[in-house]
């Protein structure tokens, strides 16, 4: 077994694929996020398909982890992962570290495959 120790305050996304992503994570960042997930559960009731940094496939090897993804009430995993085709919405927090990224990156590439953002 294989031991490492992983900076703090930092998310680890780890892709089937191999990848291993390192994000920063904050107290602020945390919190918006589960004020999202909750204000969803309000909205739209506790059985709505929600998911929090969990990969979505989409085409051109453009995988996303995005902070919120709220899914179709019928979505159905295709292997270990969510289609892009059974997403409703996808919500990012942007933070000064990865405005760009959120706001020009990962706007453009959910406009591509019509995810509302």
């Amino acid at each position: 077994m294989v031991r490492t120790e992983f900076p703090e305050g930092h998310a680890i996304l780890f892709g089937i694929d191999g990848k291993i992503i390192l994000t920063p994570r904050s107290y602020e960042h945390s919190s918006t996020i589960k004020v999202m997930h909750y204000a969803t559960a309000v909205s739209l009731g506790r059985q709505a398909k929600t998911l929090t940094d969990v990969y979505i496939d989409v085409p051109a090897d453009e995988n996303s982890a995005p902070d919120l993804a709220i899914l179709r009430e019928d979505a159905h995993r295709k292997g270990k992962r969510y289609s892009f085709e059974e997403v409703l919405l996808i919500s990012e927090v942007v933070s000064t570290s990865s405005a760009r990224k959120d706001y020009d990156d990962c706007t453009a590439k959910y406009g591509r495959y019509g995810i509302p953002v």
